[in-house]
């Protein structure tokens, strides 16, 4: 069936890459000031993410502008590469398979619990309902800690209401808006601290209470100052519910348009519901677009590009591709159980290579858990006479209006 969400027009960045995509493997893209190449050929997609990080290095323009690096540090994915490696190494044995694997009854508890509140014949925002969940999720898994009420307002107010004062960043001259008392650059002043405050509380709680195997516990194990445990914690904070958040509430978005595909997941067939999943991350990606640019001069998708170009991966325009997906724009999950995508770097909501989401698997699960527990106890439909529900691509694609739903219990 055709997916619910409207498609973007006009002079939506999205449907801007889209237009751009019709010009070739690797066109360049009307940004002022800069050199920005949308690079559309998955065999360059391939080497651009999985080459080493000092050829295709991270971020907009020769300075390697990041929105995120103001926010988060030096955390795992603002770093440096020698500093990323040392990290990486550090958080990755919390998301080992088995690790993984162990959360799973979290996951699901926690996502019971959490539509246990709501009430039959309510219309309810189910991307503000996944933001909590999954903040709740990433606390109680990672953090080993339980986030009250407040603190879940704060990190997540935080982030939704400033992705656009932090998405200038990667804008030329972008920086230099910081230093003036913008209303946009106060709040987000604010904002921060009120995160930091939360953040280091959960480092002081830990510190109390030494000795655990959670990512706090390991990290000041090994005697680094408390900012850099701020800013890998903050990371993962940020990063491991923000992104599941979005691809969740999309996940209900394109299912409340298909109640035979809520049957299918509510009667337990698991391998469908990895099929959702997979099929709302390659309509709806949370990371739709990924920055890289080149130290020196390169070839790239056979076109000549000079040091300091942008490369714009964008899984948004590559999982719509007509050229690797028949029916792109549909919303069919059928497709995810006919075998693996036509071509491998078709389809990278993850991204891939030294950068790739280190918790790729432990979103994909959660997904498929909370979404198992929504269906098992509720049906959904679009709300009458709510907001159309459309993406809104900042530093993370969002629903703009949210996801408001109709909820029924089920029979």
């Amino acid at each position: 069936m055709d997916h619910g969400p409207r498609p973007p027009r006009g002079l939506n960045p999205l449907a801007l890459l889209a237009r751009a995509r019709r010009r070739g493997a690797v066109a360049r893209l009307p940004v002022p000031g800069a050199r920005a190449y949308l690079v559309s050929d998955p065999i360059a997609i391939q080497e651009a993410l999985t080459r080493t990080q000092r050829e295709y290095a991270k971020g907009v323009g020769r300075r390697g502008r990041e929105p995120l690096k103001r926010v988060l540090g030096d955390g795992l994915l603002t770093s440096p590469p020698d500093l990323h490696r040392q990290q990486r190494r550090l958080v990755q044995p919390l998301f080992h398979r088995e690790r993984v694997a162990g959360y799973a009854e979290t996951f699901t508890a926690l996502a019971t619990a959490a539509a246990a509140g709501w009430r039959d014949g309510e219309v309810r925002d189910l991307h503000r309902d996944m933001t909590a969940l999954t903040l709740a999720i990433v606390a109680r898994t990672v953090f080993d800690a339980d986030v009250g009420d407040a603190a879940v307002t704060t990190v997540s107010r935080a982030l939704a209401r400033n992705q656009r004062a932090l998405r200038r960043e990667i804008l030329p001259g972008g920086t230099l808006l910081d230093r003036l008392p913008l209303p946009a650059t106060r709040r987000w002043r604010a904002d921060s601290a009120a995160v930091d405050a939360v953040v280091y509380g959960l480092i002081e709680a830990r510190r109390a209470a030494p000795g655990g195997s959670d990512l706090l516990s390991l990290l000041l194990a090994t005697g680094m100052p408390d900012r850099r445990i701020r800013d890998e914690a903050l990371t993962l904070l940020l990063a491991g519910h923000e992104t599941t958040a979005n691809a969740l509430a999309w996940t209900f978005a394109l299912l409340s348009h298909d109640p035979a595909a809520q049957e299918r997941i509510a009667a337990g067939d698991r391998e469908f519901t990895t099929a959702v999943v997979r099929e709302s991350l390659r309509l709806y990606p949370p990371a739709w677009a990924i920055w890289r640019h080149l130290t020196e001069p390169r070839e790239v998708g056979g076109r000549r590009l000079p040091a300091g170009a942008t490369l714009i991966l964008s899984p948004w325009v590559m999982h719509r591709d007509p050229a690797w997906w028949p029916e792109p724009e549909r919303f069919r999950p059928e497709r995810w159980l006919d075998g693996p995508p036509p071509a491998r770097y078709a389809y990278f909501p993850f991204g891939s290579g030294p950068r790739q989401c280190v918790g790729n698997e432990f979103a994909e699960l959660e997904s498929v858990r909370v979404t198992e527990a929504v269906c098992a106890t509720w049906t959904f439909t679009p709300a009458p006479g709510g907001r159309p529900v459309v993406p809104q691509p900042l530093i993370t694609l969002r629903p703009r209006y949210g996801v408001p739903l109709l909820l029924r219990v089920r029979r």
